[in-house]
């Protein structure tokens, strides 16, 4: 479903609207992805307001949001056939590992989330995992506080554990039985 995005500066006579397919926030409401599409100068101005630190709003969900101050984004776009521009905000974290260790994940559908941060895991930490884990450590991730859901249309967590964490989990997992090999 479309929903309306606006920004507005009224001190510099802006006040512009392009449409929304998805985002993602977190609990402090800064925006961790975004697909917006309208025509072209709208579209770039939203995108331009919330790398810049400004706040925009999306009126029928009554939410206000804004870029992380410390986080980098990369904006991706493409011309519609019909000419409007869609552009994609996404914050580097989904390129890359911050050096907080924080990493975010897009999940399409609900069921592969365990089965995308379980392949992240893999490729990223040298800890032994098995896929037969990968429902097992999603939840356990979850109950550490290792794993943040974030809000907004799309699905998206945000991955933060260290090796050392992970090895603890799965040795505590293999002891207690819950996990064999």
């Amino acid at each position: 479903m479309l929903k309306r995005l606006k920004y507005a500066d009224y001190s510099k006579g802006i006040n512009v609207e392009a449409l929304t397919d998805g985002y993602a926030y977190d609990g402090y409401s800064h925006l961790y992805l975004l697909s917006i599409a309208g025509y072209e100068a709208r579209v770039r101005a939203i995108t331009s307001a919330l790398a810049s630190g400004r706040e925009i709003e999306i009126p029928e969900d009554s939410l206000c949001l804004s870029s992380d101050p410390y986080q980098k984004y990369k904006i991706l776009s493409s011309r519609m056939s019909s000419g409007l521009l869609h552009q994609i905000l996404l914050a580097e974290n989904f390129f890359k590992t911050s050096e907080k260790g924080s990493k975010l994940l897009y999940i399409d559908k609900e069921k592969q989330a365990p089965e995308i941060v379980y392949s992240t895991i893999k490729k990223n930490y040298a800890v032994p995992l098995i896929p037969e884990w990968a429902g097992w450590l999603y939840q356990r991730m979850k109950q550490e506080n290792c794993l943040e859901e974030l809000s907004g249309t799309k699905q998206v967590v945000r991955v933060f554990v260290s090796e050392e964490e992970l090895d603890s989990f799965i040795s505590e997992g293999v002891k207690n039985g819950e996990i064999r090999f």
